[in-house]
């Protein structure tokens, strides 16, 4: 005889075995789940990306050159009816050497919000804006404009000016201080004519 726990044991396996192709086996991956190493937003026109400026230039220019020119005439008394023209000598001799050397160097550090104005193809985004400040009547302004990589963006919405691909930059002062720095109207026209 079956013992009842031997009927009871084979009476759940029978259901098992009619209930499992109800049950439906899921997979434990999404397509639409977040990526664990992937945290990019998605980004749209209009985004805002504030951009750290960490810019440093420096340039050298040096030039030489050494240029010499000899030239001599020796004539000596004439023969037959050119005997009465004096003994003539000339002697010219030319020389020059020139040195110079330009030195520039640049540094600027600030930072400036832009806005998304493109996505491309390949999904970087082209990125512009504008920063104006006024300290003490001077108006300083910051324009930036570039091309900058989404995975270049780090979680605090921030980017170096270093990964700007095609960086425009440009930083400019007016008021008091940047009109000394200006040339005066005589000094331009002297530097135009000599």
């Amino acid at each position: 005889m079956i013992s009842i726990k031997k009927t009871l044991l084979l009476l759940l396996l029978a259901m098992l075995v009619l209930i499992s192709p109800v049950i439906l086996a899921e997979s434990l991956w999404n397509e639409n789940s977040a990526d664990l190493y992937h945290d990019y937003p998605e980004y749209e026109v209009g985004d805002i990306i504030t951009v750290v400026i960490e810019e440093d230039a420096s340039a050298i220019q040096s030039a030489n050159s050494d240029t010499s020119q000899n030239s001599s005439y020796n004539a000596e008394e004439g023969t037959g009816f050119l005997d009465f023209i004096p003994f003539f000598d000339f002697n010219y001799s030319d020389s020059e050497t020139a040195d110079g050397e330009t030195q520039r160097s640049g540094t600027l550090e600030a930072d400036i919000t832009t806005q998304v104005a493109e996505i491309t193809a390949n999904g970087n985004l082209k990125i512009r804006g504008t920063k104006k400040v006024k300290i003490n009547g001077e108006i300083q302004t910051i324009v930036l404009a570039g091309t900058i990589r989404p995975k270049d963006i780090n979680f605090d919405n921030e980017v170096s000016s270093k990964r700007v691909s095609n960086a425009n930059i440009e930083y400019e002062g007016e008021g008091t201080v940047g009109d000394k720095q200006q040339p005066g109207v005589l000094t331009r026209l002297f530097n135009f004519i000599f």
